[in-house]
């Protein structure tokens, strides 16, 4: 039992990716390239289903920060889905526009601020005592939208943009927060950038052959 779960989620870390190290680039790293083909990883809300379960575990601060319903989704409804890749799509564009240092489109920070409308503040007194700033919302869903729009939120706004990166690999679209001290990260993970010295190698090598012809 314990080797299928394993193996169920090795399965699912492949697919969906979680390099990002924020969760709205972990959204947006849901469109990705395999085997240099671009390859779409929510297809259906049972995608949606399985990439929300994964991502609350690798960002479980958003289940704390966010309440909302948390009702089964429907296999057949298509609106989550939809509005997902909607904000997915805004998202890639203000982060490119972040990363090559350049204006979002008024366009897309609308989108992100639609999401961000459907929900408001209050204080929720923790059982220790402890008040506590809590996003609610109560719209069907929308805590996945809204979390993923206020993770996205933070780090315009919190984050050091120098930070936030576009991988450096040819066969990569993957976006990361680089969390390193030296901030010089240059790959969202050890195999691209395996890949991209293998290829640098491979390139200089047949340079050198080609010099000596």
């Amino acid at each position: 039992m314990q080797e299928r779960e394993l193996e169920k989620k090795q399965q699912e870390d492949e697919r969906f990716r979680f390099r990002g190290g924020v969760l709205a680039l972990d959204l947006v790293n849901t469109e990705k390239l395999k085997r240099g083909k671009p390859f779409e990883a929510l297809v259906t809300p049972q995608d949606v289903a399985q990439w929300w379960q994964a991502a609350c575990e690798h960002h479980p601060q958003w289940q704390r920060e966010v309440q909302g319903s948390d009702e089964a989704i429907d296999a057949n409804d298509t609106k989550l889905l939809d509005a997902l890749k909607t904000l997915r799509a805004a998202l890639r564009r203000i982060f490119t526009a972040l990363v090559e240092n350049t204006a979002p489109r008024q366009e897309d920070i609308d989108v992100l601020n639609n999401v961000l409308r459907t929900g408001h503040w209050f204080t929720q007194l923790s059982p220790e005592g402890d008040l506590l700033p809590v996003y609610q919302t109560e719209e069907a869903h929308s805590r996945i939208l809204l979390s993923c729009a206020l993770s996205a939120l933070h780090l315009i706004r919190e984050g050091e943009h120098s930070r936030l990166h576009r991988c450096e690999s040819d066969r990569c679209i993957l976006f990361f927060y680089d969390t390193t001290r030296s901030a010089t990260r240059r790959w969202c993970s050890t195999s691209c950038m395996d890949r991209a010295r293998s290829l640098q190698r491979y390139r200089q090598a047949k340079q050198a052959a080609h010099a000596h012809d």
